[in-house]
């Protein structure tokens, strides 16, 4: 029984042990825990950023940060620096210096979103606080000296960058590169290609390396060769959307290979939607190619990118700019407005954005914002002659005037010319100045002698001078060169029936109604038409004509007063007295309906015969 309770005992005490001890364990790993998962994080943010997965990575450095690591918000300021969406990195950046104002990385994201920025001067403070915190920090340090050569610092700059050189074989040749760059910067050629060279023979399968080289050529706008170094970066490297971008951006420069470019835009987007800046050089690219081929298919794919982009960079006035350049091509009016709108409020001053949005507003008829547009924006030939037409729709007949002069004065014998010489003969003709519209428009045919518009405005001066033979003349030459136009036709009847040629007028009126039935001309036309009928005495014919007449215009006196003259003739009275009446409301003065009426009141003898 001791035995028993000895062993009973020890097994108790041996319990009670290893209880103690998973107790201690447990409280162990309860306080090891979490900086486990942290670990895990920003281990986990790191491979995925490293591998070019954007999303992945945010939502392991989010979860990091949300647990206190300031490691883990410049985690996610560096995933928004690869996709280029500055303002949140720095946002990201700047908060992860003040959950840890010692890491270096918060200092170095900042100012490296400085610095590619182009703002070096704000760059430099923050990239020397990074090194000061970590000695030994080579992008921070590859950063700082780039900036220091931006600055002209060159001698400063080499130091900086000459210390990475003892940095071992992965840094080494980024930081020959770097030197290079300065070197050439300084216009010390013979130096930086020694340090390019010693740095592709020291790391030729090192796409860091081949990406700093390809960014030089970029930023020398030595574009074959970019291509080939960033295209060798992106052989060694095929995850990194951001070389592929920079590849991208070099074969659109190279000349003739947009599409290759295309194709490098169409694999960032699909494999990082977020990256924002394909999305804008995608969308820039395809509307650039749909103005060059006037292809609406282009334009058509444009759109896409570039309403996700200004979802990503809703502040960037370019790409409302060519989102709304896009959107008018593909007559999508309103909305291209809306975005033009926004990109100026922005700060756009695209010069072919104003010219669009002044034909878009115009448009909608809203003449004096359109105006306002068109005088900021691109003043091609085009433009200028919508310009004048504004200017006359305004009013302001004395700007038209010069802006038809200034296309003169360029080129007198263009189209534009042309046009230019027929819209300002209209103008002078408008201000009667018929002396004036006449010459305007024998330049114009002498220029052009197949004009049937200049001719018709000849006819209507000449007409206005009361030289008849010669309006004649000018209005039959104008319907022989273009006979779709009634209103051509409705003037040479007129002229006709001034020369007594009533047959020849009767003619001219009948092609004109023939191509016109619906105007008020074709009333006058139709009126003349009836009263040649009452004149054969055909009171059937008359009537037709009359009663569509006035039901075109039924202002028009003159129809009514012929139409009760016809009802009256045929022997119809009340429509008769009824006719005269709708004349005498609108002209009580109106001598032949008073007399009718009279006349069929019993007041006055009727001569039949109208």
């Amino acid at each position: 029984m001791r035995g028993e309770a000895h062993l009973s005992n020890a097994n108790g005490n041996h319990r009670t042990s290893r209880l103690a001890l998973w107790g201690l364990l447990s409280a162990t790993l309860c306080l090891l825990s979490p900086v486990a998962t942290h670990a895990d994080d920003l281990k986990d943010g790191r491979a995925a950023l490293q591998a070019g997965r954007y999303d992945e990575a945010l939502k392991f450095f989010e979860s990091a940060a949300k647990q206190g690591q300031a490691a883990g918000r410049a985690g996610v300021g560096q995933v928004w620096l690869k996709r280029r969406q500055y303002d949140k990195a720095l946002e990201n950046f700047q908060t992860a210096q003040k959950m840890d104002n010692s890491l270096a990385l918060g200092f170095y994201g900042e100012g490296e979103v400085y610095r590619r920025q182009d703002r070096c001067s704000d760059a430099l403070a923050p990239l020397q606080k990074a090194i000061d915190l970590d000695k030994k920090f080579p992008e921070a340090q590859i950063a700082l000296g780039d900036c220091l050569v931006k600055s002209k610092q060159y001698e400063k700059a080499v130091g900086v960058l000459s210390e990475g050189l003892k940095w071992g074989p992965k840094w080494r040749p980024r930081f020959l590169v770097a030197l290079g760059t300065a070197e050439m910067s300084r216009d010390s050629l013979r130096d930086a290609g020694i340090y390019f060279t010693r740095a592709r023979e020291e790391a030729p399968n090192d796409p860091e390396v081949r990406r700093a080289l390809g960014d030089f050529y970029i930023q020398r706008g030595t574009w074959a060769l970019a291509v080939l170094e960033t295209q060798a970066a992106v052989d060694l490297d095929t995850t990194d959307v951001e070389l592929r971008y920079s590849l991208a951006q070099a074969l659109e420069r190279v000349g003739d290979r947009n599409d290759d470019a295309l194709e490098q835009y169409k694999w960032i987007t699909r494999h990082d939607n977020d990256f924002a800046p394909a999305q804008l050089a995608m969308g820039d690219l395809l509307y650039r190619a749909g103005k060059a081929r006037s292809d609406m298919q282009r334009y058509q794919e444009a759109r896409a990118p570039l309403e996700r982009y200004t979802q990503l960079a809703p502040n960037d006035s370019k790409g409302w700019s060519v989102l709304g350049r896009t959107l008018y091509n593909l007559k999508d009016r309103d909305a291209a407005i809306d975005a033009m709108l926004k990109a100026e409020q922005l700060g756009d001053k695209n010069k072919e954005m104003f010219s669009m949005l002044g034909k878009a507003l115009a448009e909608k008829r809203d003449y004096a914002r359109a105006l306002k547009y068109f005088e900021m924006g691109e003043k091609k030939p085009q433009d200028y002659l919508v310009m004048a037409q504004l200017y006359v729709i305004n009013g302001q007949l004395g700007q038209a005037d010069s802006v038809y002069q200034a296309m003169l004065n360029q080129d007198s014998t263009s189209s534009s010319a042309k046009l230019a010489l027929n819209e300002r003969g209209k103008l002078r003709f408008r201000q009667k100045d018929y002396e004036g519209a006449l010459a305007l428009f024998q330049k114009r045919i002498a220029l052009d002698p197949n004009s049937s518009e200049a001719y018709f405005y000849i006819g209507l001066c000449q007409k206005e001078l009361k030289r008849y033979p010669e309006a004649l003349a000018a209005l039959k030459q104008s319907t022989v060169l273009d006979s779709t136009k009634a209103e051509r036709f409705f003037w040479l009847g007129v002229l006709s029936d001034q020369q007594k040629a009533i047959s020849d007028a009767e003619v001219a009126f009948r092609h004109s109604v023939a191509l016109d039935d619906t105007s008020k001309l074709a009333s006058k036309a139709r009126a003349q038409l009836g009263f040649y009928r009452l004149l054969q005495k055909d009171w059937s014919g008359a009537l037709q004509h009359l009663e569509r007449s006035v039901a075109l215009d039924p202002q028009y006196v003159q129809a009514w007063v012929w139409l009760g003259q016809g009802y009256q003739n045929s022997g119809n009275r009340d429509k008769a007295i009824d006719a005269y009446k709708r004349a005498l409301a609108l002209d009580p003065n109106q001598a032949e309906a008073s007399k009718g009426v009279k006349v069929l009141s019993g007041g006055v003898a009727s001569t039949k015969g109208g």
